[in-house]
């Protein structure tokens, strides 16, 4: 493409007006109570607790479902002894996972580093922050960033320009491992590109990425299972995680989430109507030309197991970031290879979808509340109770912000939510090991604004606790011991 200094004042613009929005995103990230609660498995870790405590373990429960493969990755921003510092440092992380990931996927699948390739990298960009499902995977603190970079980086090397090489089959398989090892249930995603293999490499690539993935996937679950617990292990990240009841009114819930999917995805699936309409040929050259497709398969493989998930008990939108994530990588692959087309149609019509998509997507209101977010950057939940206990140690118990005793004294205690998850799943507390995760001798227990006790176990032990008022703790819901 020739240079055009338009164009490129446009992608300057364009960027800088990208970098604010995930200034924002990421300054937004402390006011979400479950980025706190995410990051303290990784700090867990840190100080040498057990992340996967058996049925009948004593000791605090902070609970995971998920393998540690991604709690390790935010461990460096769980070492940061500031609660705000620490949480903004873990979405920095997520960040930097699933758009490293992205740039790969662009990149490797363009001949030449263009300002089309950075206008693309700018189209996905875009409507990743406009949709909340695939902002929530990429912004905040939890294993979704790291399934979803393992996942793109797995489909990229077998979305190549050229032929499919056996090493990038073995490097795919190993991503694939570590996206499941990250995220049970973009397992699926596996299954799309071995399918895509063997649409467009033929049988033997498809039977050699098989074995890789057995390969690779035995390998990890082999050191997974040295390094932890077995039987513990296994049940948090298999009976707790398969047994979870559906939410009340899941058919609502599942409207409500078709009806926003379905806008969020607009931009990026007209693009990919048209042009896999414009030039589809019934062959195995179809496939071959144009791999984004590997993606577009991927999203259709991961939704079932997201729909499930979105009416889940525990789960929210964030599964719905995962269908529109490959979704919009589809589309600006399909968009980035097109863009230069010989055809006219083909080219006109990429980059009008490009221009469209990122029009929609603009938010240059970001830049009015950029200040505001910078002064009440450390008015979050997590730097309150953090704040308090250190004026008061001891004192209260934060059953929503197990980070507090972690950074002060380097102790534990019961998560509300944790406790939830296996009264959920039908594996509840016993009385011992209710006390056993309790702080000893607080007065208060504090729980941020909007936050009630999820968990019987916790609702039984504070059943006589008297609701008073703290001035330190401004719209919280504090009950002291009576």
């Amino acid at each position: 493409m020739r240079s055009r200094p338009w164009l490129y004042s446009i992608l300057a613009v364009l960027a800088l007006l990208f970098a604010i929005e995930v200034l924002e995103g990421i300054l937004r990230s402390p006011t979400l109570i479950w980025n706190e609660i995410r990051l303290t498995r990784s700090m867990a870790l840190l100080h040498g607790f057990p992340l996967y405590p058996g049925e009948r373990e004593l000791g605090p429960i902070i609970g995971t479902l998920h393998t540690p493969v991604s709690h390790l990755l935010f461990l460096p921003a769980s070492a940061i002894h500031d609660p705000t510092m620490a949480i903004l440092a873990g979405s920095l992380t997520a960040f930097l996972l699933v758009f490293s990931a992205l740039g790969f996927a662009l990149v490797r699948s363009a001949p030449s580093i263009t300002a089309a390739t950075a206008l693309t990298f700018l189209f996905c960009g875009f409507l990743i922050v406009n949709s909340e499902g695939a902002f929530n995977t990429a912004f905040f603190i939890h294993t979704d960033a790291a399934a979803l970079a393992f996942a793109t980086v797995a489909c990229s090397l077998v979305a190549s320009r050229n032929r499919i090489t056996t090493a990038s089959l073995w490097l795919s398989a190993a991503a694939c491992a570590l996206a499941i090892a990250s995220k049970q249930t973009i397992a699926p995603g596996a299954f799309a590109i071995a399918l895509y293999v063997a649409i467009a490499e033929g049988g033997k690539r498809f039977a050699l990425f098989l074995l890789a993935l057995a390969v690779t996937g035995a390998s990890i679950l082999a050191i997974l299972l040295f390094v932890f617990p077995a039987r513990a292990f296994l049940f948090n990240t298999l009976v707790l995680a398969a047994h979870r009841p559906l939410k009340p009114g899941y058919l609502q819930i599942l409207a409500d989430t078709y009806r926003m999917g379905r806008l969020e995805a607009l931009p990026a699936l007209l693009p990919i109507l048209f042009l896999a309409i414009w030039t589809w040929t019934a062959s195995q050259q179809f496939f071959v030309s144009n791999r984004w497709i590997v993606f577009l398969i991927a999203s259709i493989a991961v939704t079932p197991v997201c729909v499930k998930a979105i009416v889940t008990v525990g789960s929210d939108v964030n599964h719905l970031g995962f269908v529109l994530f490959f979704l919009f990588v589809a589309a600006g692959l399909a968009i980035q290879q097109y863009f230069n087309d010989p055809n006219p149609a083909t080219r006109l019509s990429s980059r009008i979808f490009l221009a469209s998509g990122i029009l929609v997507s603009l938010a240059p209101g970001m830049i009015l509340a950029l200040p505001a977010s910078l002064r009440n950057l450390r008015a979050n939940p997590s730097q309150t109770a953090y704040d308090f206990d250190t004026r008061h140690p001891g004192i209260a118990y934060f059953p929503c912000d197990p980070m507090t005793s972690l950074l002060r004294d380097g102790k534990l205690y019961h998560l509300d939510i944790a406790l939830y998850d296996r009264e959920v799943a039908g594996h509840p507390l016993t009385p011992e090991q209710i006390r056993s995760g309790l702080p000893p001798g607080f007065m208060l227990v504090a729980l941020p604004p909007g936050e009630l006790l999820q968990s019987q176990a916790l609702q039984g032990v504070f059943a006589g606790f008297v609701p008073i008022t703290d001035p330190e703790l401004p719209a919280w819901n504090v009950f002291r011991r009576p």
